[in-house]
């Protein structure tokens, strides 16, 4: 079924999209701004690496629990305003972080990482519905990849940029200078974003249109929005509160997810830890690296990002749809799979190059290679499984993302209380390398995926016939859809 919003110019959907991905690149990178810095705020808090690294950890249980706070006001006030005032908030908690500069203002900094990721990740996810609303079939791929690769830039980059701050800074500007991205993306917002929302369930009413008027249009999208939703928004929040945890647990996502858990939740584990093995003296076990040479040595995730985008760019979409072609021509959302099995290779060699590495402490050019091949690897996968499990219940793409955004960031959260534990268990190595059998194992769910991932929709239909839909059976011809 075409809408009206998939046959807008291109120009204003890639306007709408761009904003959209300023928005959820700067409220991503916001909460762990001292991803790379940590070990610099020792001193001030008097405190040990250690607690620091819980302000880490704080905002990823943000990233989270967020989600399922604030996505169901969505039925209340909009998608557009949601995504602006979780940015203001963003933009105040980054404030209170960056006047956090006094020894007993620890427990107030965590808070403020705590708070920053409850609204950090909200972006990111509405950023789903959005590419959903706007752009065909045979366009999504493209689209996703562009977006979460861009998503997961954030987590790297931010860190990144903050530790070439931190060099011949103080620890606090790391927060400071990110108020300039956040800023523009809440001008960028209020600028361009478009109210995109229509139901794509026949049963459920739309709302009624919006002015014509760019300024009223502006005002009624963002202050505070209630215009851009149908009547009886308390049904449809409770309604929308509920469906993550219905998505959450349905047979097809907890099996995506928890590929989705592993695969992307070591390498959160490894940028997370980052700081704790190389900033150490090299008298100690660490490589003695600086701020700098930390900022630099996480290029080479950057490096992995962007080959995984400009792979994701040119076969997210080609691959799928030639599958379907030589099989008949119909459509069937498992297609979308067959982009996992190249990182699924990938992934474990990264993961055990790592571990051997630290074990035997090789140049410090081999954990480089490594963290190119971690982070290529999962961002090859990310797209591909939020596209496929978004695909899966077609009608409810943001709270599909709600599900997919905490089996992401369980795994690097969880690790970040656990990885002293399990490291003084088994050794440094051999931690990395039970992560790379990990990936191994969950190569073999998504083997299983990819190949009766159908059945296992059926029975999530069985369940809830509502939420299981997907465009399975639509006719591809000439590299397009028939049906959006």
């Amino acid at each position: 079924m075409l809408t009206g919003l998939q046959n807008w110019p291109m120009f204003k959907k890639l306007s709408v999209f761009t904003a959209v991905c300023l928005a959820g690149f700067a409220a991503q990178m916001s909460p762990n701004s001292n991803q790379l810095t940590f070990m610099e705020q020792v001193p001030t808090y008097h405190s040990t690496p250690a607690a620091l690294l819980n302000s880490v950890a704080a905002g990823l249980a943000g990233w989270v629990a967020g989600p399922f706070f604030f996505i169901p006001l969505v039925a209340v006030i909009g998608r557009s305003a949601v995504i602006l005032w979780s940015l203001v908030a963003i933009f105040a908690c980054q404030i209170w972080a960056g006047e956090m500069t006094g020894p007993d203002d620890y427990i107030s900094f965590t808070i403020s990482r705590l708070i920053c990721g409850l609204f950090g990740g909200i972006p990111a996810i509405l950023g789903s519905g959005y590419i959903m609303d706007m752009f065909f079939l045979h366009q999504r791929g493209k689209a996703f990849a562009v977006f979460e690769v861009l998503i997961i830039f954030a987590v790297v980059g931010g860190g990144t940029l903050g530790g070439f701050i931190c060099e011949t800074n103080p620890w606090d500007y790391v927060f400071w200078w990110t108020l300039g991205p956040v800023g523009a993306a809440i001008v960028t917002v209020f600028l361009f974003v478009e109210d995109t929302t229509y139901s794509r369930d026949p049963t459920r009413p739309n709302r009624d249109p919006l002015p014509k008027g760019w300024l009223a249009k502006r005002v009624a999208t963002f202050l505070p929005g209630t215009k851009t939703q149908p009547a009886d928004k308390g049904k449809e929040m409770i309604r929308r509160a509920i469906i993550p945890f219905q998505i959450t647990f349905s047979p097809i996502t907890l099996l995506t997810g928890t590929y989705i858990f592993v695969a992307l939740g070591l390498p959160i584990m490894q940028a997370s830890t980052l700081a704790t093995y190389l900033q150490p003296p090299v008298e100690e076990g660490g490589y003695g690296f600086s701020s700098l040479q930390m900022a630099f040595f996480t290029m080479t995730a950057w490096v992995g990002i962007i080959a995984a985008q400009v792979y994701g760019y040119f076969f997210n979409d080609k691959i799928p749809l030639m599958l379907a072609r030589r099989r008949g021509g119909t459509w069937h959302t498992e297609y979308r799979l067959a982009n996992t099995i190249l990182p699924s290779i990938i992934l474990p060699i990264g993961l055990a190059i790592y571990g051997a590495g630290l074990e035997y402490h090789l140049h410090y050019m081999v954990l480089a290679l490594a963290g190119f091949l971690i982070w290529f690897g999962a961002l090859l996968a990310l797209p591909v499984c939020y596209n496929y499990i978004i695909e899966c219940f077609l009608h409810n793409p943001v709270e599909a993302s709600v599900s997919l955004n905490a089996y992401r960031v369980s795994f690097g959260l969880m690790s970040v209380f656990i990885v002293t534990q399990w490291q003084a268990a088994v050794g440094t190595g051999w931690m990395w390398g039970m992560g790379a059998f990990f990936i191994l194992f969950v190569d073999l769910i998504m083997a299983g995926i990819i190949l009766k991932g159908h059945l296992v929709r059926e029975w999530t239909k069985s369940v809830s016939s509502t939420i299981g839909v997907t465009e399975d059976g639509a006719r591809i011809s000439a590299g397009v859809s028939n049906s959006a």
